[in-house]
Parts: C-alpha cells; sequence; structure tokens
C-alpha cells in the first residue's frame, strides 16, 4: 500500500470501521482461493454482514470476479449467477469489480483493458469513490502471505 492509502485506510476505519467491513468481503474472495487465511475476526465480522441479508457474500461476489479474471482462483456457480445478476442492473457488478481490477493491477497481478481503466477513471471522478472503494482491497492484499 502506498502512504495515502495507509492514510484513507485509517481515515475510512475511523468511521464505524468501515474500511475494516468493506476490507473482510474482499479477505473471504482470497481466502477462498487459498491464498490467505481470514483472522477469528474477520470470520465473525464475515458471518455478520451475511446474517443481514447476505451483504457479506454479494459484496465478495465482484471481488471473486475480479480475482478470476486475474487467474488467481475460480468462482463457483452460485457466485457466477449472482454476478451475472448483478450485471443486469445498468451493470452494477462490473463497475462494483473494477476497483478490485485496478488494485490487482497496482500489485503487478492484472492488466485492465483499456474500457476497464476508462470507467474506472470516470468513477474516481465523484470525490475519488472508486479509489477509496479500492484502499480496503489494496489493504487485504498486503496482508497476502
Amino acid at each position: 500500500m502506498t502512504s495515502a492509502e495507509g492514510f484513507w485506510y485509517v481515515v475510512q476505519c475511523i468511521s464505524f470501521g468501515a474500511g475494516y467491513m468493506a476490507k473482510v468481503p474482499m479477505k473471504n474472495a482470497l481466502s477462498d482461493g487459498g491464498l490467505v487465511t481470514m483472522t477469528s475476526a474477520e470470520s465473525f465480522w464475515y458471518v455478520i454482514q451475511n446474517i443481514l441479508f447476505g451483504s457479506g457474500y454479494f459484496a465478495k461476489v465482484p471481488h471473486k470476479k475480479a480475482l478470476q479474471d486475474a487467474g488467481v482462483c475460480a468462482m463457483t456457480s452460485a457466485e457466477s449467477f449472482w454476478y451475472v445478476l448483478s450485471c443486469i442492473s445498468f451493470g452494477a457488478g462490473y463497475f462494483l469489480k473494477l476497483p478490485t481490477a485496478r488494485a490487482l493491477c497496482d500489485a503487478d497481478v492484472y492488466t485492465m483493458t483499456s474500457t476497464g481503466n476508462f470507467w474506472y477513471i470516470l468513477h474516481c471522478l465523484p470525490f475519488g469513490a472508486a479509489y477509496m472503494q479500492k484502499v480496503p482491497v489494496k489493504k487485504a492484499l498486503s496482508e497476502l502471505a
């Protein structure tokens, strides 16, 4: 992580742990791929997120798609179904995947397409929204062994 990303992660965590809670689904996606082991606290919060109408699971799906695109792990058929369903509503799944894809690109694991870069930059325009979504992903990636 860059020092700016580290700073923004801390700022996100100050506001009721939002940065940490956004990191948990990414850590679960990495854990599904056998790349990292979740801590007991992360596992606990992932379960709590899923009790709330599956929000942790649905947040994990775009991360898993980006990891699959990078050749890091494979999606289950259920994850693929939910990803396609999320893309039907104005491409929401695709747009949620972009910050993860950008983080993987920053880590030299993935090469984004020019279309992906265009949409990522476009989503950074409103107050750095896509960048702020990328920060917890980079935090999760920085915890890889």
